[in-house]
C-alpha cells in the first residue's frame, strides 16, 4: 500500500503502536529462575521502571498497549490500574508467559491458559466494580509463535479482536473458512528490544543474518528502530514498536528508547503517522476493510 492510497485518521501514512512487555517476576517464576527466598510483589520492573516508563509516554502523549501477564492481576492491582487509569491498553500475555509454541502445544494446555487467565481477569474487572477497566481485546503470545487457526479460533471463542503474534504485515485473517475474521498487527523482531539487548537472543540474531551475534548497543537499535519507523511512512502500512520494562533498568537505555519516542511524536506531529493502542487499530481496521491485507507473512524463528 503506498502512502498516497492510505485510509489511516488525519491522512496519516502510516499507523504505529507502542507496545510494552512483560510484569513482575512472572516469566522467572515460569522458568524457575525466581530464587524461592526472594519475596514476590516488589519487583523493580514494577516499582522502578513502570514509572518511568508511563512518565515517558506521558511526556510525548503517546498512547501505548501493555501485554501484562495474567498472573499479575493478583499481584500488581495497583499497576495494571494505574496503566488503564493513564488511557493506555492492557492486553492479555499468557498467564505467567509460559512460551506459546511450545509449552500450549497441546489444545487442552491452550485452553486452560485462556480459561485460567481470563477468570483472573474477570474476578480483576469485577473487584473494580463501577470503574470498569477494559481488559483483553488483544493477545501477544510470549515467544511470538501460534497453534495456526487452533489459537485464532480460541482467541475470538474468548473475545478477543486481535492477535499481535512475530510476523512482517498487518493483515485481518479470515478463519472458520471465512465466517470469522481477526486482525493481526504483530511485532517484528527487529522491533523488540531484547533482540538487541539479550546475549540470549544470539541464535536468533545469527539466523536473521543481519546482526552479529553479540548483543548489540543502544546506537544500533535506535538507528535499526527510527529507520523502520520511517520505512514504514515511507509504504504505509503497520508497525509495532517493543519494549520491556525489566531490560531498561539503565540510563543509556531509557535514553534510548526516549530518542525513539521523539522521532514518533515527530512524525505524528508532521502528520506523517497515526500512534495508537492495538485496540484502536483492530477497530479502525475492521471498519476500514482493505487498510490492511490479508497476509501476515508470520515468522516462527525462535530464540531459545
Amino acid at each position: 500500500m503506498s502512502s498516497q492510497s492510505s485510509k489511516w485518521p488525519s491522512s496519516a501514512s502510516a499507523t504505529i503502536t507502542l507496545t510494552f512487555d512483560n510484569m513482575g517476576e512472572a516469566a522467572d517464576l515460569n522458568r524457575s529462575l525466581w530464587p524461592p527466598s526472594q519475596p514476590i510483589g516488589s519487583h523493580y520492573s514494577v516499582t522502578r521502571m513502570l514509572p518511568q516508563f508511563l512518565a515517558l509516554a506521558q511526556k510525548y502523549s503517546i498512547p501505548v498497549t501493555y501485554f501484562a501477564e495474567s498472573w499479575n492481576l493478583d499481584v500488581y492491582p495497583d499497576a495494571i490500574k494505574s496503566i488503564a487509569a493513564a488511557g493506555h491498553e492492557v492486553g492479555w500475555h499468557a498467564w505467567q508467559h509460559e512460551a506459546w509454541g511450545k509449552e500450549c502445544k497441546d489444545e487442552k494446555d491452550e485452553r486452560r491458559n485462556f480459561e485460567r487467565s481470563f477468570e483472573a481477569m474477570r474476578g480483576f474487572v469485577e473487584r473494580e466494580g463501577k470503574r470498569k477497566v477494559e481488559m483483553y481485546r488483544g493477545f501477544r503470545p510470549p515467544g511470538g509463535s501460534v497453534h495456526g487457526e487452533r489459537t485464532l479460533k480460541m482467541c475470538r471463542e474468548f473475545g478477543l479482536g486481535y492477535i499481535s503474534p512475530a510476523a512482517e504485515e498487518g493483515a485481518v485473517v479470515q478463519i472458520e473458512g471465512g465466517k470469522d475474521s481477526i486482525v493481526v498487527l504483530p511485532f517484528r523482531w527487529s522491533t523488540v528490544d531484547a533482540y538487541y539487548y539479550m546475549e540470549s537472543f544470539g541464535k536468533l540474531r545469527k539466523m536473521k543474518g543481519v546482526l552479529p551475534e553479540e548483543p548489540q548497543g543502544t546506537d544500533v537499535l535506535v538507528e535499526a528502530f527510527v529507520r523502520q519507523v520511517d520505512e514504514t511512512i515511507e509504504k504505509g502500512g503497520f508497525l509495532s514498536l517493543l519494549f520491556h520494562p525489566f531490560l531498561n533498568d539503565d540510563e543509556e537505555k531509557l535514553q534510548a528508547m526516549e530518542t525513539v519516542l521523539q522521532h514518533l511524536a515527530k512524525r505524528r506531529d508532521e502528520g506523517s503517522i497515526w500512534l495508537a493502542r492495538a485496540r484502536d487499530v483492530e477497530e479502525w481496521a475492521r471498519s476500514h476493510p482493505g487498510v490492511l491485507g490479508d497476509d501476515p507473512v508470520w515468522d516462527n524463528s525462535s530464540w531459545r
